[in-house]
């Protein structure tokens, strides 16, 4: 099968004097209520000063719940637990998962009945720690993934990035063609197709072709998942991939990129 066919004070106020009170008999009674425009001022004023603070307390919880930890620091302490003989605080610096499929029982047993064999790694590990540089390898599917590494407390993408539709190499040919086929990107397919297979080739053709054959793309798209990574052998602008008891995928390299002359 060719590709081409394929997220105030308080208390009482004293009495006045009747001097006072007949020079001021206007101002002697309870104290005039402010107005709404008053209070409200002063309440915007005490609000404001109460919503502040809390904005800042809540900002500094947060920043230090999402505070990232570096990997050293968790090896650190593992090993510090177990240099003194605390399995039980190492233990509890192991991953739910673990503990789900291994008991503290078993762990306890799998480091052994001799102490100082325990207290030695544990300082192996202590001493190791400082040198771990925190990286994650993300995987993206299809063999494909991408690396970040722990820089002044934020994490960064440490590429290479992957191409969307990557032909530098005949395995990212290979992967790009099952996800498009699987995606039914018959664009992106006629890219992989030979250029002496596309003569008068278009995508809508492809598009015909493969999905007048569901059967045998379905068949043909597991066996490629499966086969993801198998060896591959270069030679020159030429590559094979045999795979499965009678199959191969021959790729061909044409102006800088890998096409593929046969996907089975």
């Amino acid at each position: 099968m060719t590709l081409g066919r394929g997220v105030r004070r308080v208390g009482p106020t004293p009495a006045p004097s009747p001097r006072e009170a007949g020079r001021g008999s206007g101002r002697v009674g309870p104290t005039p209520a402010p107005s709404p425009r008053e209070a409200g001022r002063g309440l915007g004023r005490g609000g404001r000063r109460i919503g502040g603070a809390a904005v800042l307390v809540i900002a500094s919880v947060l920043a230090c719940a999402h505070k990232p930890e570096a990997p050293s620091a968790t090896l650190q302490d593992f090993g510090a637990a177990l240099a003194r003989g605390d399995l039980r605080a190492a233990y509890a610096l192991t991953s739910a998962d673990f503990q789900k499929r291994t008991p503290y029982e078993a762990f306890a047993a799998g480091l052994g009945s001799n102490a100082a064999d325990t207290v030695a790694l544990g300082k192996r590990v202590g001493e190791q720690a400082a040198r771990v540089a925190p990286r994650v390898d993300l995987q993206l599917g299809q063999g494909e993934a991408l690396s970040l590494v722990l820089e002044a407390g934020r994490w960064r993408i440490d590429g290479p990035v992957p191409e969307p539709w990557g032909q530098r190499t005949p395995r990212a040919a290979l992967r790009t063609f099952v996800r498009a086929l699987g995606e039914r990107r018959y664009d992106v397919v006629l890219r992989l197709v030979p250029r002496r297979h596309r003569v008068d080739l278009t995508a809508d053709k492809l598009r015909q072709y493969w999905e007048a054959h569901k059967e045998e793309t379905r068949a043909l798209l597991a066996r490629l998942q499966a086969a993801l990574a198998a060896p591959i052998v270069e030679s020159g602008d030429e590559a094979h991939m045999p795979y499965g008891p009678e199959h191969e995928v021959v790729f061909v390299r044409e102006d800088g990129v890998w096409r593929i002359e046969d996907p089975d």
